[in-house]
């Protein structure tokens, strides 16, 4: 296919003056650390630290006022939970423990209990389709 002249610009308009451009953003290389790497002249003088809070402990609230908390659990009272730990109202038992055990004499009778003698013991529940496991 031949090419015609008359396809080509007669480049007038590469001698004219290009449009003035919004400055661009310039590109800095990236330090060891993440760190940005700045010029001298571009280094921020250092912050003044802010001056330090005086601070108050929070009051706690009336649901969980008097009630023990996992804060304030130790050796010698009892560590039963009482309540779902997702609410707020959630706390543990606090009385005096039984000695050698982790909670109170309540809470250890209901901790620890006896098994039945074998015989004694309600038999196990029978096994669907039949009670018998499937043979290999």
């Amino acid at each position: 296919m031949p090419v015609d002249d008359a396809d080509f610009d007669s480049g007038s308009e590469a001698a004219e003056p290009a449009a003035p451009r919004a400055p661009q953003p310039v590109l800095r290389s990236v330090g060891p650390g993440g760190f940005i790497r700045q010029n001298p002249g571009e280094q921020a003088p250092p912050s003044t630290p802010a001056p330090p809070r005086r601070l108050v402990p929070a009051k706690p609230s009336e649901a969980i006022a008097g009630k023990t908390t996992l804060l304030d659990l130790n050796d010698k009272i009892c560590k039963w939970p009482l309540g779902h730990p997702g609410e707020p109202d959630f706390h543990f038992c606090g009385e005096k423990v039984n000695p050698g055990f982790p909670y109170c004499v309540e809470h250890c009778g209901h901790a620890y209990q006896a098994q039945l003698p074998r015989r004694d013991r309600r038999p196990a529940p029978t096994m669907p389709f039949g009670g018998t496991p499937r043979p290999r």
